[in-house]
């Protein structure tokens, strides 16, 4: 546990509305920031600090722009002759000055010695107050780096930008904080440590538990969608039929009332997802053309994710589909109309759950003229792999979805892509043969046997998530090249 001075802290400045809360808030994992395409809404400095059980490891102080640089450029170099820090004198000066409020806020951090990390929108041309700003915190002689922001994904004057960034700061790095993956989040903290000598050690350790910390995060994220998947599998409901109601009527009830709690079990995974990645306060909006903003039980999701016939068929062996599987109808163009809650397709939902296995309904007589009719557990080979590719794209979007809020759209397509297959359709055959096989043991009535698949299924979810994360942050890293 380092102490409070030991902690390396980085005032994040800038003029208004070049992105610098976006950064903050990307660092920081901390979607609370108050971002707007409104420049001046910053106007106290704020600590964020970055923590790990509890630990502060960073701290990131995200400050107003700068308001007046021209001004308070001629005030430093009218008294630079001062052995005071030009910050620290400036502060002293106009620190009751309402004129100058945002110019203190901005520099008080930097007069108690803070690094710099100088936050510049690439993506258009520099001015004279750029020039003035940077020359400024040249001035204080404070570690710093340069942090080039395309926020428009222009790069005709990047070339520009980085030729002045290095005669007046330490390093310079491209950091779009709208697209940044893990990977480059990791790369830019690393870089940090060679802004000064003395925060080399906490940087490495901080860096350190970072990863391992994200490590811990995908094996809990494991541990959700294994624990849905089993929970969906053996899931049942029941209803009581008292004497002279109409079966059917509470049949088609029964079968709405199924889908709708697997539907909230979904629903509940996401939201612990969205909790290991710390998406607190706000939700992604899902572009319409992704299949997660499709419902659980429409046809195009039966029809975009899972297994292809043939996989289907070999999970049916491995399963026991039984010989009430009608596998003429489940591949008659997979377009039934029934896995939607409504008008006639609800009313055919009960020969559908029958005829293809789904999830039988089981009626069960007693006394006094009643009956009870069950429903589950599920036994369509098929429905376990919709809705674990569902649960994987979900986690993709997590580990993508940065915490200054872009808008997704434009990264829908290296996320889904078009019409594309479920995730599980590209799986090896010895991964879907181990897939299988813990499935099965699901059927198991021996706690033990349920336990020992379990903790398969975990590790091999934890296995694919792995590759998952590099293979997303490579996608979103090229996708940001592009921009």
């Amino acid at each position: 546990m380092m102490n409070a001075s030991e902690i390396p802290t980085f005032a994040v400045v800038g003029h208004p509305n070049e992105g610098k809360s976006s950064v903050v808030a990307t660092l920081t994992e901390d979607d609370s920031l108050r971002i707007s395409d409104f420049p001046g809404e910053t106007t106290v400095c704020s600590d964020y600090s970055v923590r790990v059980d509890d630990e502060i490891l960073i701290r990131f102080l995200d400050t107003p722009g700068f308001q007046h640089p021209q001004k308070t450029l001629e005030w430093m170099q009218q008294h630079s002759a001062q052995k005071r820090h030009p910050a620290h004198a400036f502060v002293e000066a106009f620190r009751e000055d309402p004129e100058h409020h945002h110019d203190v806020e901005l520099l008080i951090p930097l007069a108690a010695g803070a690094g710099i990390i100088y936050v510049v929108d690439g993506s258009r041309p520099m001015r004279k107050n750029d020039v003035c700003e940077m020359e400024i915190l040249r001035m204080t002689g404070n570690p710093r780096m340069a942090l080039i922001n395309p926020k428009e994904g222009d790069d005709s004057f990047l070339q520009t930008w980085k030729e002045n960034c290095a005669k007046s700061f330490n390093l310079t790095r491209i950091f779009n904080a709208h697209h940044a993956s893990f990977v480059e989040r990791m790369a830019l903290l690393e870089s940090l440590k060679r802004m000064h000598q003395d925060w080399e050690p906490a940087m490495l350790r901080a860096v350190g538990i970072f990863e391992c910390d994200w490590k811990k995060r995908v094996s809990d994220t494991a541990q959700i969608i294994s624990d849905c998947l089993v929970e969906a599998l053996e899931f049942q409901v029941e209803m009581f039929i008292a004497k002279g109601e109409n079966e059917s009527v509470l049949r088609s009830k029964l079968i709405a009332q199924y889908q709708l709690e697997i539907q909230s079990l979904e629903k509940r995974a996401h939201s612990s997802i969205r909790g290991v990645y710390r998406h607190r306060k706000f939700r992604p909006t899902l572009p319409e053309q992704s299949i997660l903003a499709e419902d659980l039980w429409s046809e195009r999701s039966w029809k975009m994710l899972g297994l292809s016939r043939r996989q289907v068929l070999m999970a049916a062996a491995f399963l026991g589909g039984g010989a009430g599987f009608k596998l003429d109808i489940l591949f008659a163009n997979l377009s039934f109309g029934m896995f939607t809650l409504s008008g006639a397709a609800l009313a055919l939902a009960g020969t559908w759950v029958k005829g293809e296995n789904m999830a039988r309904v089981k009626v069960k007589k007693l006394r006094l003229g009643r009956a009870i009719l069950t429903l589950g557990p599920n036994r369509n080979p098929q429905f376990p792999f919709v809705l674990i590719d569902r649960l994987l794209l979900f986690y993709q979007w997590m580990i993508c979805w940065s915490h200054a809020r872009p808008d997704l759209q434009d990264q829908i397509q290296s996320i889904e892509g078009e019409d594309k297959a479920g995730l599980s359709s590209s799986w090896t055959k010895k991964r879907r043969e181990l897939i299988y096989k813990c499935l099965k043991q699901f059927k198991h009535k021996k706690v033990e046997a349920k336990a020992a698949a379990s903790e398969k299924l975990k590790a091999e979810i934890e296995s694919i998530l792995c590759e998952l994360s590099t293979d997303t942050t490579a996608a979103l890293s090229s996708l940001s090249k592009e921009k």
